[in-house]
């Protein structure tokens, strides 16, 4: 992931001041799940799930999750997520509601793409998937443009 700093320098809306793992779950409840996922694994989905808190001092919080969703009818499921907290604050207070909805559903989000998929592979890996990799990069700016195109 690139350094912060050359980060919120490109940009002059926002600044992110921290970042941080806020929680991370990964179970494999017994062998049989383990068993089953390695032949469905291609059947789960990957889901996103982005909120944004206001804190004090014009300060926002915008937590990124990413969970792993199994199909109803496989019995045996593992559970996966991750949820970075990201601490940022908006900088030019005369942008509009739509720049700012933006800012938090995909211009951020785009920036921690990258490091929230790497930790969630390595954790695949490590547990004995060991070919685990998302199947195409996440793109937040990519996925609001076209929702932007469908939604009235």
């Amino acid at each position: 992931m690139k350094d912060l700093k050359e980060e919120n320098n490109k940009s002059k809306n926002f600044e992110i001041l921290m970042h941080f793992i806020k929680d991370i779950s990964f179970e494999i409840p017994t062998a049989d799940a383990y068993i089953s996922v390695i032949q469905d694994l291609e059947k789960y989905e990957t889901k996103i799930d982005i909120k944004n808190n206001p804190l004090s001092n014009q300060l926002n919080e915008l937590n990124l999750k990413i969970f792993f969703k199994a199909p109803q009818n496989i019995k045996n499921k593992i559970h996966a997520e991750i949820c970075i907290a990201i601490v940022f604050k908006i900088l030019d207070q005369t942008i509009t509601q739509d720049e700012i909805k933006k800012i938090i559903l995909a211009d951020i989000p785009n920036l921690f793409s990258e490091k929230v998929t790497n930790i969630l592979s390595n954790i695949f890996q490590q547990s004995g998937f060991k070919e685990f990799k998302f199947k195409k990069k996440i793109n937040f700016i990519e996925m609001y443009e076209n929702q932007k195109k469908t939604t009235p």
